[in-house]
């Protein structure tokens, strides 16, 4: 019942938390500093509980990292190391921000399962880890929704390392809804033929919604499927549109970890005004 109900409070918090966008985690990796994209320590509610029942409870809480810790871990050998915790606080005098470490002896208690030697290893975590440095070339408010220049994504299995795939991203520019000023660029841009539709003799603007979207490295746009929200789904104002996206170029290309994306095109609703 505890593991119960400790999961479910687990799961709460992991909502609340992803909410917004979240600082990662620190790790070492060939002596290389990198973000890790994640909190290996609360895949393990109960070793995350108690983990949050030693920290200080004068440590800093932002909405970046409602934890109010930060892991720092490296990679040795093909296996995952917990090297330390460390808190931050603000000064009650001088209102400035210090950080400490949680002293060794706390943390190899409450990882004494996972102590080998002199070190923590990361034994309990089997799942891939995402781990990035460089330029962020793709961001949303929202949890570690974000991608950066390099990446590396890493296969655990009980702490160690058993496979890993490296990746260099980058964006070519184009059109991007994200980047729409006004909606005369929409009306340059996609001219539809509105005087085909007298459904649309009383409308004051139309909302579509783009999704399936896929373009390719040269910036086109090779499928997509185009909905009608209002003032109601309209098939051929759909398909009249999507012919209109399609010839279009170039759409800004985000190339993520192996794949070609169609970051702010896809999944993205517009409000189209009609010109009267």
């Amino acid at each position: 019942m505890k593991r119960v109900l400790l999961f479910i409070q687990y799961l709460i918090l992991a909502i609340t938390v992803n909410a917004t966008g979240q600082d990662g985690d620190i790790i070492y990796i060939d002596g290389t500093r990198w973000e890790l994209l994640g909190r290996p320590i609360c895949v393990d509610s109960l070793l995350y509980h108690d983990l949050r029942a030693v920290l200080p409870s004068e440590r800093s809480i932002l909405t970046s990292n409602w934890d109010g810790f930060t892991g720092y871990w490296s990679i040795k050998q093909n296996v995952l190391y917990l090297d330390s915790i460390r808190t931050v606080h603000s000064d009650s005098d001088t209102k400035d921000y210090m950080g400490s470490c949680i002293p060794a002896a706390t943390l190899f208690r409450v990882f004494k399962k996972h102590v080998a030697g002199d070190c923590i290893v990361g034994s309990w975590l089997t799942k891939n880890i995402r781990v990035a440095k460089g330029k962020v070339i793709n961001y949303q408010h929202i949890g570690f929704e974000r991608n950066y220049e390099d990446e590396q994504i890493i296969s655990i299995d009980k702490g160690v390392v058993t496979g890993k795939k490296v990746y260099h991203n980058y964006v070519i520019d184009g059109f991007s809804f994200d980047k729409v000023k006004d909606n005369a660029e929409l009306r340059r841009l996609f001219p539809i033929h509105v005087e085909q539709y007298p459904e649309l003799a009383n409308a004051k603007r139309i909302v579509f919604c783009i999704n399936k979207a896929r373009v390719n490295s040269q910036g086109n746009l090779v499928e997509c499927e185009v909905k009608v929200l209002n003032p109601s789904d309209n098939q051929q104002l759909g398909t009249e549109m999507e012919g209109l996206l399609k010839a279009y170029h170039p759409w800004k290309v985000s190339f993520i970890n192996g794949e070609f994306r169609a970051v702010g095109i896809d999944g993205w609703s517009f409000p189209y005004l009609l010109d009267k």
